[in-house]
């Protein structure tokens, strides 16, 4: 990943993460991050640059093949973004002299960890809300507790501001425009079913099992190819920002050099 972090050579984010291996399938291992800033896992830079640097830390492992964001707060995901911080005087000041760089960096790690080279899988244990849906859509599988529910609040007259982190592009693509509206414009709150209903999460979970069936879920994709996972999630990834004939042209040079990569192996052996 790109050395982009906000608060370069201040690590007291890692106060607010606490992560672990645990061992899988073929020698390979999952890698978890787990949230842990009480009350609620607001996301502020310092603790966004911990996650972004475990994860290219991971991404990085050849041991690792899966990656798991998770919360250790009870019922909590994250609750959205930390409002002493942006709504703070110094990053008031920031934007008074329409200072952007941060805004746009946290975009870019936003986007980086999205095309993390890994799998990655989103623990959903309760309250996802604002930042954390956004962090959430970052993953590529979402499993929820049945008590969870979300929102992006930001139109409500206490915020009056939009979503910082992509909500705004994401949303639709999962779930299509008018719910994303219904959600965006109303602040609308969704539970899990809904969520699963519409296509927000992958799957339900019992409150108490989240992390267990992240973790299968994980154990089940370190049975995969490791390369295939890869090249799949580049073409997926590809697809949302681009038109499908564009995607098929990039899906058959992918396509074509694996098979040129695997025949020249096989006749190696």
């Amino acid at each position: 990943m790109k050395d982009i972090r906000m608060n370069r050579g201040d690590n007291s984010g890692y106060d607010h993460i606490e992560f672990e291996e645990i061992s899988g399938n073929h020698g390979k291992a999952i890698g978890i991050i787990s949230m842990k800033k009480p009350p609620r896992n607001s996301i502020g830079s310092w603790l966004l640059d911990a996650i972004y640097d475990k994860m290219d830390q991971y991404e990085g492992n050849d041991k690792i093949g899966a990656i798991i964001i998770a919360s250790k707060l009870r019922g909590v995901f994250s609750d959205g973004a930390d409002r002493d911080e942006l709504f703070g005087s110094w990053i008031s000041g920031l934007v008074a002299e329409k200072n952007y760089e941060r805004f746009k960096r946290a975009h870019e790690m936003f986007v980086e960890i999205e095309n993390c080279k890994k799998p990655v899988i989103a623990a959903i244990n309760g309250v996802t809300i604002g930042a954390g849906l956004e962090l959430a859509m970052l993953c590529d599988l979402r499993i929820a507790s049945e008590l969870s529910f979300f929102s992006l609040p930001e139109a409500k007259p206490e915020l009056s501001i939009i979503p910082g982190l992509g909500g705004t592009q994401r949303l639709p693509r999962f779930i299509g425009t008018a719910r994303a509206k219904e959600m965006l414009f109303l602040g609308k709150m969704i539970r899990a079913e809904t969520a699963l209903e519409w296509g927000l999460v992958n799957q339900i979970s019992p409150h108490k099992e989240v992390i267990e069936q992240a973790i299968a879920t994980a154990k089940i994709l370190l049975e995969r190819d490791a390369r295939a996972l890869k090249e799949m999630k580049k073409c997926i990834n590809f697809a949302a920002e681009n038109d499908i004939l564009k995607g098929i042209e990039y899906e058959v040079g992918l396509f074509a050099e694996m098979m040129r990569l695997k025949l020249t192996n096989k006749n190696r052996q």
